[in-house]
């Protein structure tokens, strides 16, 4: 009976041991994913306000061609 309490204690430990090491990749996968995530929306803020400065100069050249400033 002995035994068999020991070995499942072992395994528990072993269980346990996984857990934390899977609690620790999932936690630097996340960190990894912010970071990433980060410098994608500084790339998308950068990119929008290309177009909007683009929009905004078309706009003025048509209004010129038409006289309206």
């Amino acid at each position: 009976m002995e035994k068999r309490v020991t070995t499942l204690e072992v395994l528990t430990e072993q269980n346990q041991k996984s857990i934390d090491r899977l609690d620790r990749s999932i936690a630097d996968l996340r960190s990894d994913m912010n970071c990433r995530f980060t410098e994608v929306d500084r790339k998308f803020t950068w990119l929008i306000g290309m177009q909007f400065t683009t929009f905004i100069a078309i706009i003025g050249i048509f209004a010129k061609l038409v006289n309206i400033f």
